[in-house]
């Protein structure tokens, strides 16, 4: 699974980046280092023949929950079973859209002679994850708008991203990793006709190559979603942070 993720990008930078249009909501924008489900991220999605980016909340909220609860937000969908599962199968073949991030954090399970948390109990291992070219990581994902019926708010949407199988860089820490694009695909993943799509992107729900990632350690500051700012990307170094 994927579980928090940074967009520090200036979305008009991002735009020129992906031959996007950008537009007046994005201009108060702030970048952010530890972005969890329920919040709202900067999406791609197609808009008449035009990539566009727009602003959804993270995490789909199913159908069966009460009446606008979000405590059951689903934030990932497995690529394996999404054509199929009632909750994701409408939104995979009639609202792709693509979650473009700087990079993002998987945690290797805690360890005796490894951090520990402030009550001293040993800590899940963050690690952060990008393009090791640098460039914009382009996730797959789908979206669903406002439905009418108080689960979103008015005029909202809700985006969840796809995971598939670890590659390389990713099976000594977790055993999934989002779905991750590579810009030639894009197109096709965001404009494919409903009745071809399951047949046509399937081989494009992969594992990324193993030279596409590269990876460090980080605090685990990180592992609370209340602490925010650049230097949690950064190699851990000395002691290590504490959860609050």
């Amino acid at each position: 699974m994927c579980g928090r993720f940074v967009q520090a990008t200036d979305p008009y930078v991002l735009a020129e980046i992906l031959g996007a249009v950008a537009d007046s909501t994005h201009d108060r924008f702030s970048p952010r280092f530890n972005i969890a489900p329920s919040t709202n991220v900067i999406v791609m999605r197609d808009d008449d023949h035009r990539r566009a980016l727009t602003t959804m909340s993270w995490g789909f909220v199913p159908k069966w929950t009460q009446q606008k609860s979000l405590s059951q937000r689903l934030a990932n969908a497995r690529s394996e079973t999404a054509w199929e599962k009632p909750s994701f199968r409408h939104a995979m073949r009639s609202g792709r859209c693509i979650l473009p991030i700087d990079g993002f954090y998987e945690w290797a399970p805690a360890t005796h002679d490894g951090p520990r948390s402030a009550s001293g109990k040993p800590a899940k291992r963050p690690h952060y994850f990008r393009r090791a070219d640098g460039a914009p990581l382009l996730v797959a994902a789908m979206c669903e708008l406002e439905r009418g019926d108080g689960r979103l708010p008015p005029g909202g949407s809700a985006v969840c991203l796809l995971t598939t199988g670890p590659n390389d860089t990713m099976r000594p820490i977790h055993d999934r990793m989002p779905v991750i694009l590579e810009p030639s695909d894009v197109d096709a993943w965001l404009t494919c006709e409903p009745d071809d799509a399951r047949e046509l992107l399937d081989v494009l729900l992969r594992p990324a190559g193993p030279s596409v990632l590269n990876e460090h350690e980080v605090s685990i500051d990180v592992n609370n979603a209340r602490n925010e700012g650049a230097h949690l990307t950064e190699v851990t170094v000395g002691p290590e942070g504490t959860l609050f």
